[in-house]
């Protein structure tokens, strides 16, 4: 493609050497990845600035280069540098030209929040997949027909991303559904992308080790609607108070809740440890009775989103109610592990204190006869939300296991150290404590302490195959190991 094809119609702060007819074969951010026919943009990194490298993309045999700030060497005095307000902006711009994208023949619908955008994510792509080719990428991985590619982000940056759906339209997809974090917003990877459905599901405290405050926080994931192009329709939870600032401010916005009147609504709503059930309410036709397999009130609020963003895609909500009775559940959220034993097991990736509250309060009000939880904290990430989430574990379990997830470089101990000042304090409701830094061992306590009608929850790690301790990456799976552990109490009961 010609290199004023490419910048046709994008803002510009300046162009040296500018040669418009100039041939592009390739993009990219990555010095390592320049060569002839190459356009290097430079991008400013939480990291590294890929500034520092333009002079090795140009020794690699880059054609033209995008920046920032011009740089003073005099090496791209003879090939074309275009200087620009923002380079990460500009790639996503780029490449989707130079792959054609948008096309109108695949609708894109983003989902955003804290909590739930995984479930909301996949179980959209899941049933969406009854009627059309769709795809799913998100947090689980990246998957569409015969294609399923282990997930690098929850969002992948531009160069994976709009190549990917270059080549999910040319494969006949429809519909892609993308899990958006608010790193990928706050990095322009999906910027000026055309989303036919942006859905908030809600936001409470996590990232603060990137976003630092709330507010910041809450900032990122409005990029989401306030877009250019803005998103055709917009879901977005009423329940929850930042929702409910984005619905003030984009007043074209559908609202889902379950707690007050809304576009759509559930209602009657009943659940237990085996799935659960609920009347779906919305202006236009009459209540539709739900069942899907799937416990607690945070999964009956998440199939409701799901409905009501089929509607605005211009489905019939009623055609999916099948679909959902035979839904097989969404791997690592609130996965059933289970042996046939008297008590239940939860594998679930609850990881915020947010997430424990909706887990943990949701099976307090089931009323089994104890709660028996583990979870650890990952290392190198929000510090603040460590004593929050042993709080809310003690708040509603009888047993605690605290253990570690993906240390990464952190001290295991320190992390331990911070989730201790969450345990209670005197005059606080007590609850056993026990304290079992290697996983493996502390799942197998965990269920050696199992007894008939308790509810078990392994939480944190969810679909996650793997524990990164220090920089490697061991081969690890709540799932697989508390199977193990459950046969061996198995055999051993017998």
């Amino acid at each position: 493609m010609k290199l004023e094809d490419l910048f046709r119609e994008i803002a510009v702060l300046d162009k040296l050497n500018w040669k418009p007819s100039l041939s592009i074969s390739r993009i990219t951010s990555d010095s390592r990845m320049a060569g002839p026919g190459t356009l290097f943009v430079a991008c400013k990194g939480t990291r590294m600035d890929a500034h520092d490298f333009i002079g090795q993309a140009i020794q690699a045999g880059a054609a033209a280069i995008v920046c920032e700030s011009i740089p003073e060497s005099a090496t791209v005095r003879h090939i074309p540098v275009i200087q620009v307000p923002s380079s990460r902006n500009v790639l996503s711009l780029v490449l989707q030209r130079f792959h054609h994208i948008p096309d109108e023949r695949l609708k894109l619908i983003g989902v955003t929040g804290t909590n739930g955008k995984t479930t909301i994510a996949y179980l959209l792509y899941r049933l969406l997949r009854q009627k059309a080719k769709a795809a799913y990428i998100g947090t689980l991985n990246y998957q569409w027909a015969e294609h399923q590619l282990e997930s690098s982000n929850t969002t992948p940056g531009p160069e994976l991303l709009i190549p990917m759906l270059a080549q999910m339209r040319q494969e006949g997809v429809r519909y892609c559904v993308l899990e958006v974090s608010s790193h990928a917003l706050d990095q322009g990877r999906v910027h000026h992308l055309p989303f036919d459905l942006a859905i908030f599901t809600q936001l409470t405290q996590d990232h603060f080790d990137y976003h630092q405050t709330m507010e910041r926080y809450f900032q990122a994931k409005r990029l989401l609607f306030a877009a250019k192009p803005a998103p055709k329709n917009m879901l977005i939870n009423k329940d929850c108070a930042y929702g409910r600032r984005l619905l003030e401010e984009f007043q074209s916005a559908k609202s889902y809740s379950l707690e007050s009147a809304a576009d759509f609504s559930a209602r009657d709503v009943r659940t237990d440890f085996t799935g659960s059930r609920f009347n779906f309410h919305n202006a236009k036709n009459k209540p539709l009775a739900v069942e899907i397999p799937l416990s607690f009130k945070h999964n009956i609020t998440n199939t409701l989103t799901a409905l009501g963003g089929l509607a605005l895609l211009g489905f019939e909500p009623a055609d999916f109610l099948a679909d959902l009775r035979r839904f097989d559940g969404i791997p690592g959220r609130l996965e059933r592990v289970s042996q046939g034993e008297p008590f239940a097991v939860f594998v679930d990736y609850a990881h915020t204190p947010d997430a424990f509250e909706n887990v943990l309060g949701q099976a307090a009000k089931l009323k089994p006869r104890r709660i028996l939880t583990l979870f650890g904290c990952g290392g190198d990430r929000d510090f603040g939300k460590r004593k929050l989430m042993t709080r809310a574990a003690c708040k509603y379990s009888d047993i605690v296991v605290l253990t570690a997830d993906n240390p990464r470089s952190e001290d295991p101990d320190r992390i331990l150290d911070h989730m201790r000042e969450g345990l209670p304090q005197d005059g606080e409701k007590p609850c056993q404590v026990l304290e079992v830094l290697d996983r493996r061992q502390a799942i197998e306590k965990l269920i050696s302490l199992a007894e008939e009608g308790d509810v078990l929850f392994i939480l944190g790690k969810g679909h996650e195959d793997y524990q990164i301790l220090g920089d490697k990456k061991i081969p690890f799976d709540d799932r697989l190991v508390a199977r193990e552990c459950l046969q061996r109490k198995s055999r051993v009961l017998s």
